[in-house]
């Protein structure tokens, strides 16, 4: 057994007893009944995810992971794979991307994977230098990777997921770069789901019909040539994954080893939530869903995970950029559940006399 393996087999779900303690108090807090909503059931799973009744105000981390994409090459986006280094180099150098502004509104640190990129990327100051490869394959004629690149991919994300645990994050946003990226979440989420490629195929960067149509023909192809098994992750994320794919599926396969709760973001990171789920089924109960991204298929692929979004924002930023809103309203739910009075302490301070 190796140590992804390993990992998984230790996942267990989180704390019952926590999650009804929590929501005793839910209903003991002097609100209508019913009144919090969906911020009870925030609430409920961080601090269930925790292992923590009374979970603190987390230390967050936003981490996004870059890699290129060897289909890229069929010129399935709007921009150029360049962008895939540019934007990488914006993060951490500039530090002007929409990812930073948003990590600043959620009060989120941020860590940077160069997990796979077509580039020399060793000038890049703060960037973590994990390149598995130069790109993945062209998964429409064949693997993506290798299966023990694929184990490496995941072995990056528990790393950094631990080593960040080990100094005290217990909240992650997880986001992704990397041009052509929400080719291979269709192909992904085809293979989990057993959906055609018309079905699973969104217009991603907002490409046009012609880009669309050759779009859906290499998610349709990639998945003939691969016939990638869709009970097995890893094989999925082989055949037709990609490096920061993989990247993210390991942080949250570490996230739930060590009790701690990941954020997913829009349509690919939802991917990634799939192959964790596949490796330790238990893993899916330390993801929460953030927002509903503009991918037609991510609707349907959250409710496959069982999960569903929060917010409709018709985000295609990608990069944590969801997760980031959804980072905010979670404290503003743990403010409500440690600040309201119970209906028993508002009496007490005479409430019941106004």
């Amino acid at each position: 057994m190796n140590e992804v393996e390993q990992l998984c087999a230790a996942i267990r779900l989180p704390s019952p007893e926590v999650a009804e303690r929590v929501r005793a108090r839910w209903d003991r807090l002097h609100l209508g009944a019913g009144d919090a909503g969906k911020l009870a059931e925030i609430v409920t799973q961080y601090a269930a995810a925790l292992g923590e009744e009374n979970p603190p105000d987390a230390k967050k981390m936003m981490i996004l992971a870059a890699g290129d994409h060897g289909i890229s090459k069929y010129k399935l986006s709007a921009y150029p794979v360049s962008v895939t280094v540019d934007m990488t180099r914006n993060y951490l150098i500039s530090k002007g991307a929409g990812a930073n502004a948003l990590a600043h509104y959620a009060g989120a640190d941020m860590t940077v994977i160069d997990a796979g990129i077509a580039a020399d990327m060793s000038g890049v100051p703060g960037l973590v230098h994990r390149k598995i490869a130069w790109g993945t394959a062209d998964m429409s004629q064949g693997p993506a990777m290798t299966r023990e690149q694929a184990l490496q991919a995941l072995q990056i994300g528990i790393d950094t997921v631990k080593d960040c645990i080990d100094r005290g994050y217990r909240l992650f946003s997880v986001g992704e770069m990397g041009i052509s990226n929400t080719t291979t979440a269709a192909a992904m989420i085809g293979a989990f789901r057993g959906w055609t490629a018309e079905e699973v195929t969104g217009r991603g960067t907002n490409i046009s019909d012609e880009r669309l149509r050759r779009k859906i023909g290499i998610v349709a192809q990639a998945l003939d040539v691969n016939r990638p098994d869709p009970t097995d992750g890893l094989d999925i994320l082989t055949k037709v994954g990609g490096f920061e794919f993989g990247v993210i599926a390991g942080v949250i396969l570490g996230a739930a080893a060590y009790g701690a709760l990941v954020i997913i973001d829009g349509f690919n990171t939802t991917a990634c939530a799939h192959v964790a789920k596949s490796l330790a089924p238990a893993s899916r109960h330390y993801v929460m869903a953030s927002h509903l991204s503009a991918e037609q298929a991510h609707r349907r692929a959250l409710a496959a995970l069982d999960a569903e979004a929060y917010v409709d924002l018709g985000f295609r930023l990608g990069e944590a950029s969801g997760a980031s809103v959804q980072m905010r309203m979670l404290e503003h739910a743990l403010s409500i559940y440690r600040d309201t009075l119970t209906t028993e302490e508002w009496q007490q301070a005479g409430g019941a006399a106004q």
